[in-house]
């Protein structure tokens, strides 16, 4: 809802203060094994927020002032942490919906395959320009995926060679979603062949000719939920596009919720490949449930004080996992890797390692960026948990 613009200043301002946003949470009560059906209000004047359980008529919690809370975490589907409650955003109210959803869009996009050191530059343009990513992988596309994909195409005497060179590498996948997604990428995109493309576009920047362009854009609805539904969906159990991980002299990288939303995945992809020590072999996004994070930091707890708020932290948001590998197989990776992460907290990384991840995009013990192996024996297992266990969970 607009603010009146006939309101005096002092009147505006009791408006704003008032304004808010209304969302519909499920939380899990671990005492009584039920599932509690609350309403958030967020205030966006001093960024506080409010939950109550509407079928009891009372306040579990009154207005309060939470700076960790932002607006953009606000997404149907998202899990936010309020006072360490976890929230399972699962609706909003009408006009919620109006206000922050309106023309609100999913798309397809797919990173063709082009070189690893281009892949983080690629996802950090998407974010800048204000896409939120809420899938993501990598994998190998079959030919009759990649028919699929360019039947808008059909007849068309270059489809041979588009299907040869979709198919002859690693691609990355998206979701994307903001407003008018599908519209909105395709201008982002740029003209298909770069040379006719405008001036900062995807395509214009990175792209080398009409076939090697850099990524494909969807036309519709339709044809993104299609898309989707192929390079995502599962098949008889099975993922249709399977997972990229090999389970085999790697270590587990887990680009934690925080830096994603921060908007530094692709910096920290980069980082990884421009390394010259390392490449990714796999890339998944995944959602964790809190049983889930609290089974894979189960090596720290009781050792770190922070066990429980590195699990809360690791299931308020969408992760990323990275299978990881060295360039040099005699090389032992996880611990390797390690040096590039740096030490867990990053104000120490600042000072003696500041150009590690975490000394870059930390911002405490808890927010550090990412999680990275930390035994030698551990880095298959903690691969499989995220590409066998979760993946099929």
């Amino acid at each position: 809802m607009e603010v009146p613009t006939h309101l005096h200043r002092t009147e505006r301002k009791v408006y704003d203060y008032f304004e808010k946003y209304t969302f519909l949470c499920e939380m899990y009560d671990e005492d009584a094994d039920t599932l509690e059906e609350l309403v958030l209000n967020f205030f966006p004047f001093d960024n506080s927020c409010q939950v109550i359980n509407a079928k009891r008529g009372k306040n579990l919690l009154r207005r309060v002032q939470l700076p960790s809370l932002k607006k953009e975490m606000l997404q149907i589907g998202n899990i936010v942490n309020i006072f360490s409650k976890l929230l399972l955003i699962t609706n909003c109210a009408p006009a919620t919906r109006t206000k922050l959803f309106n023309n609100v869009q999913s798309t397809f996009a797919l990173i063709k395959p082009v070189p690893a050191s281009l892949h983080g530059k690629i996802i950090t343009y998407i974010m800048k320009k204000g896409f939120r990513i809420v899938r993501m992988k990598n994998g190998k596309l079959g030919k009759d995926y990649a028919m699929d994909l360019y039947r808008h195409i059909a007849g068309n005497s270059m489809l041979p060679i588009i299907i040869d060179y979709v198919t002859s590498g690693e691609v990355i996948g998206l979701e994307l979603v903001g407003p008018n997604a599908i519209a909105e990428w395709r201008r982002c995109l740029g003209a298909s062949d770069p040379a006719e493309a405008e001036p900062g576009t995807l395509r214009a920047l990175y792209g080398e000719n009409k076939l090697r362009n850099v990524a494909h854009g969807c036309h519709s609805t339709e044809d993104a939920n299609g898309m989707l539904e192929l390079f995502f969906g599962y098949e008889k159990g099975q993922p249709r596009i399977p997972f990229r991980a090999t389970f085999k002299d790697c270590t587990c990288c887990v680009i934690k919720p925080h830096a994603i939303l921060d908007g530094n995945v692709g910096a920290i992809f980069e980082q990884i490949s421009l390394s010259g020590k390392f490449y990714i072999s796999a890339t998944a996004m995944f959602s964790v449930k809190l049983a889930n994070a609290e089974e894979f930091y189960e090596v720290y707890k009781g050792v770190l004080p922070e066990y429980e708020a590195m699990c809360i932290h690791l299931a308020e948001g969408k992760c990323i996992a990275l299978e990881v590998k060295c360039t040099d197989p005699s090389l032992n990776c996880v611990c390797e890797f390690r040096k590039i992460c740096g030490p867990r907290d990053p104000d120490l990384c600042r000072q003696l390692y500041p150009d590690s991840i975490r000394a870059q995009y930390g911002k405490t013990i808890i927010h550090n960026a990412v999680h990275c192996t930390d035994l030698p024996e551990d880095g298959e297992n903690e691969v499989e948990y995220f590409f066998k266990l979760l993946a099929n969970d």
